[in-house]
């Protein structure tokens, strides 16, 4: 039998059990206090402050049913102790150390973009919810890859990241069939891929419409096909490197080695293509337009002894700008 205070305080107790099994989190019987639960806001800021605060009380921190969380700078242990879950949420916004942190404990998230990288880089971010899916986007994929020192992606719509470091793939699509993964090769479909990869041999990207974005790598051959959407690369090659944009826009650097004979051939079917090379003073530039309807600007012939770049740019509606940026050979890495 309980008393009518007896019966308040396991009503409150039901209450709490409710809310735990209502985000799926097991409710216990010790002495925790319940979780900080967010809901129903369109913007939330988390700070380091915040989760200090939670981390003292021995709070969990679970945020649901939101339009936009960003995190601040919060040092990541921190925040993988405190924050239980982040569900229903369309868009999330981190710092780079963070991503992987709120990529786990996110369920039904729309999209996750770095706030620490440059302004480039924030471009890009801010287009990648135009290429995703409408639906909910679920984690299918979280390990590590097969390591190939070729690799090739198709996507057909979504966004394709890739940085520097040991083979990794995040892939978030709709469903499990949407992505197909083997040794050499990704295929995907309408998903959202963040990869980390050591230096490439070869790298291939086919895209029907999205956002290519490679940073922080040297690729020896590197194949771009985008049908609609944006490119932004910063990589360093030796060989080959082509870029083909039908609608769209295209930017980034590409360091080329000294004492070799590379060659950048720029296909631009309608779109803009504002790329910056990186060269010995003392390379021999050979450059060759084809124009069906546009501008283009490339850097001027010359001779020299310090490898050979040949430069081809192609246009058929659009724009073509290749920015040279001349360095020693010490300065080139």
């Amino acid at each position: 039998m309980l008393t009518e205070e007896g019966k308040r305080v396991l009503a409150i107790i039901n209450s709490i059990e409710g809310q735990y099994n209502n985000f799926n989190i097991p409710y216990t019987t010790n002495n925790n206090p319940p979780p900080l639960i967010i809901r129903y806001a369109d913007n939330i800021t988390v700070t380091e402050n915040m989760i200090i605060k939670l981390r003292n009380e021995g709070r969990k921190l679970v945020i649901k049913d939101v339009d936009t969380v960003e995190f601040k700078h919060i040092e990541p242990k921190l925040l993988s102790e405190v924050l239980e879950l982040i569900e229903n949420v369309n868009v999330i916004k981190c710092t780079e150390d963070l991503f992987e942190i709120v990529s786990y404990k996110s369920k039904n998230v729309g999209s996750i973009s770095t706030n620490d990288e440059n302004e480039r880089k924030s471009f890009v971010d801010s287009l990648i919810s135009l290429f995703l899916p409408k639906r909910q986007l679920k984690i299918v994929y979280n390990a590590p890859l097969q390591y190939s020192g070729n690799l090739r992606i198709h996507l057909d719509g979504g966004v394709v990241k890739i940085r520097r470091g040991d083979p990794h793939l995040l892939a978030k699509c709709i469903d499990l069939e949407d992505l197909e993964i083997q040794k050499d090769s990704i295929n995907a479909d309408g998903c959202y891929l963040k990869i980390t990869y050591p230096d490439l041999n070869s790298l291939e990207i086919s895209l029907d419409g999205g956002t290519v974005d490679v940073s922080d790598l040297k690729i020896n051959n590197l194949s771009i096909e985008v049908d609609g959407g944006v490119v932004d690369i910063n990589v360093v090659s030796e060989n080959e490197v082509r870029l083909s944009l039908n609608g769209g826009k295209m930017g980034g650097k590409i360091v080329f080695i000294p004492n070799t004979n590379p060659n950048l051939s720029i296909q631009v079917d309608g779109g803009i293509s504002n790329m910056s090379i990186t060269i010995p003073e003392d390379m021999t530039v050979i450059t060759n337009s084809n124009i069906n309807g546009g501008v283009v600007t490339l850097p001027k012939s010359r001779i020299g002894k310090n490898g050979v770049l040949k430069i081809i740019a192609s246009v058929n509606g659009g724009v073509i700008t290749v920015n040279e940026d001349i360095h020693d050979e010490k300065k080139i890495k």
